[in-house]
């Protein structure tokens, strides 16, 4: 007999790709799952999409609207499998990757979590950059003493009761709840890293999480990995002992998603060119200029990578 797996959903006005999210997860290879909803006070028509689906395999909860930790903690809270998984309501699951997972699991019985690559892809679902490119298959543990997360939260599957025991996500982290999530889960067993891709995340302008200011993120980020190096030298970390931490105030706008693609895609060319795969590079150099015609940037850098020999 299979393991349930619990899938959850975090969804705040996620109307324009719920659907293809939830299909997403209801078509996978590995049938034996639950997906879990978390409509967290959508203003949209994100409730109406689900409720298209008739599938017992589907639960709405409905959340409170105070946050990505509360929404992912709610989940948890309903969640029965033994196995867990996230999934952002814009975001995709490769049909193979809960099946992967899961026989990983089982036939290491000695880890607590596996992991892998990402992609990112945008608004039409056009595969944009692969990230981890030249990572291998790999026991991380030495990344997470070292404070570093090589991959998103989203890639990861752990077991249920793993995550209840640490309490899941921490409410103190508005943002940057998936590096402390990651951090804290390394301290309680071995985590391994495959190298597949697991996750497809999508860039977009309506997505707070996604282009929300830098100095935001940078700010909740860098006191998740205090909060690791101060665990792992065996004091309490700074959120749980109360510390009083507040974040400095936001000076930087979000940027667009526009903006952020073409440097992402710009990067993976020259990553190409780099490795001496200059065919490799050209066409991803053209990719940039048939995406964002009008960009003056993605014209200079299909020029340059032409003549850099």
């Amino acid at each position: 007999m299979n393991s349930l797996v619990s899938v959850i959903m975090p969804a705040k006005n996620a109307g324009k790709f719920i659907k293809q999210s939830i299909e997403s997860i209801l078509n996978q290879g590995y049938q034996d799952i639950e997906l879990i909803v978390i409509n967290d006070k959508s203003t949209d028509d994100t409730l109406s999409i689900i409720k298209q689906f008739d599938d017992e395999r589907i639960s709405v909860i409905e959340g409170n609207s105070t946050g990505i930790s509360d929404a992912f903690n709610l989940g948890l809270k309903h969640a029965q499998g033994e196995f867990f998984c996230r999934c952002d309501a814009d975001d995709l699951y490769p049909s193979d990757r809960i099946a992967s997972q899961v026989k990983w699991l089982r036939d290491n019985p000695d880890y607590i979590a596996v992991c892998g690559k990402y992609s990112t892809i945008d608004k039409k679902s056009r595969h944009l950059v692969q990230y981890l490119r030249g990572v291998q298959d790999q026991n991380i543990d030495d990344e997470f003493k070292l404070l570093k997360t090589i991959t998103h939260f989203c890639t990861f599957m752990t077991y249920t009761s793993i995550l209840r025991n640490i309490g899941g996500c921490r409410p103190f982290f508005v943002t940057g709840e998936d590096i402390d999530l990651q951090l804290r889960l390394s301290m309680e067993g071995k985590i391994f890293f495959l190298a597949q891709n697991f996750y497809y995340y999508r860039l977009h302008n309506i997505s707070i999480t996604h282009i929300q200011p830098n100095s935001k993120r940078e700010f909740y980020e860098a006191i998740a990995r205090k909060c690791h190096e101060q665990r792992q030298s065996g004091v309490k970390d700074s959120v749980d002992s109360g510390e009083n931490l507040t974040p400095p105030e936001i000076g930087d706008k979000a940027r667009k998603s526009e903006n952020k693609i073409i440097n992402q895609m710009i990067s993976q060319s020259w990553y190409w060119h780099k490795n001496y795969q200059r065919k490799k590079a050209i066409y991803e150099a053209f990719r940039i200029v048939k995406f964002f015609p009008t960009s003056l940037l993605s014209w200079k850098n299909l020029l340059t990578i032409i003549m850099k020999k």
